[in-house]
């Protein structure tokens, strides 16, 4: 999805597409339907291979899983180029803003749907406050597959992986902890959707927007619907030990594991239902009390017809991509590490706008008692 679009921008001289999966990397080349795409066979975990691939190009873009983050990072910036990825890995990318910053390039971090999009959404509404008491970021999802009884729309490892670590808060100026899966709660998104079961997920957003937007921010959470179903099959993937990578050489229940759960990009075209993205910021300005909500909704239905994805792909995507564009053109604000909502977010909106994303908002008031 991030190809797709990257051929058809003016800031993009040619895309090259890698995967250790080389018949992948050529379909995926191939369905851009354009001579600026060519296809190379790579392994992400090899350093020096990666280093070689990097050569003479203006920006890594890592759509792989996030334990490859410190590999492909550290490679972009040896071979010159800006990166981009869509999730934080093991280590704080922001300990290497010096780095990037001496270098004279920029590595844009967690710039997918969410993190990415959701922080573009954040820093709008925050610019038109003057303090910020809450931003809760709610990550919907209603998909459904009449042959699996657990399907996910984005790395399968990677939300098994985020959901059953403990979840961070932040609260009253501090980060707190909460065990996983706990702290439901019932959440009214707009409809089509509705109300869901959202449950404290440990995310990006958690971490960047305290540091980043500011503005004396006292709470900070982000939430993903996981309904009952979904919740006790992650329990049992954990109880049972299904994540055990198993003995070296031996079999490995997470393997097995993994194998069975179908790829996003299976799933195209085979699921019903929405992706809902929304982040709601309340804060106060000129002394009343503001609350600014944007969202946006995308049906996998329309999203197969109309793009070749799920919705959740084509959120996911067109965050990597307008990201990357920026990158390539010269707009990034700064050199050095930085996160999504550090961008101005007008232009991010109105290339959302351009995709056919439709952001949507409310905003009340609540003026003092006097």
């Amino acid at each position: 999805m991030i190809a797709r679009q990257l051929v058809g921008s003016d800031a993009v001289g040619h895309v090259i597409v890698a995967d250790i999966d080389t018949d992948l990397a050529k379909r995926v080349a191939s369905s851009t339907r354009s001579p600026k795409a060519r296809a190379m066979s790579l392994d992400a975990g090899d350093p020096a291979a990666v280093r070689r691939a990097a050569d003479g190009m203006g920006v890594l873009v890592n759509a792989t899983i996030p334990r490859f983050n410190g590999v492909l990072m550290d490679a972009a910036l040896q071979a010159g180029a800006h990166y981009l990825d869509m999730a934080s890995g093991e280590d704080d990318a922001f300990s290497k803003d010096a780095a990037w910053r001496d270098a004279g390039r920029t590595a844009l971090v967690g710039m997918g749907e969410d993190p990415g999009l959701g922080n573009v959404f954040a820093r709008f509404a925050a610019d038109g406050m003057d303090r910020i008491d809450s931003i809760r970021v709610r990550d919907g999802e209603t998909a459904t597959h009449p042959d699996h009884p657990f399907v996910a729309l984005f790395s399968p490892e990677t939300l098994v992986e985020e959901t059953l670590e403990p979840a961070k808060i932040y609260r009253d100026g501090a980060w707190v902890e909460v065990p996983a899966l706990s702290d439901f709660e019932s959440f009214a998104f707009p409809e089509p959707v509705g109300v869901l079961q959202v449950c404290a997920v440990s995310h990006e957003e958690v971490d960047t927007f305290p540091r980043f937007i500011g503005k004396g921010v006292r709470y900070v959470d982000f939430r993903l619907a996981l309904d009952p179903a979904t919740v006790q099959m992650l329990r049992t993937f954990r109880d049972m030990g299904l994540l055990d990578p198993g003995p070296p050489g031996g079999p490995s229940p997470r393997s097995a594991l993994f194998s069975k759960i179908p790829k996003p990009a299976d799933l195209v075209g085979r699921v019903a239902g929405s992706a809902v993205l929304l982040v709601e910021v309340v804060g106060e300005k000129d002394g009343a009390r503001k609350t600014h909500t944007l969202y946006t909704i995308l049906d996998h239905d329309e999203a197969a017809r109309r793009y070749g994805a799920t919705g959740t792909a084509y959120l996911t995507g067109t965050g990597g991509a307008i990201g990357t564009i920026l990158l390539a053109s010269g707009a990034a604000p700064r050199h050095g590490v930085v996160s999504p909502e550090t961008l101005d977010p007008g232009p991010l909106l109105s290339m959302l706008r351009d995709r056919g994303i439709e952001v949507r908002e409310r905003v009340t008031w609540e003026r003092p008692v006097r």
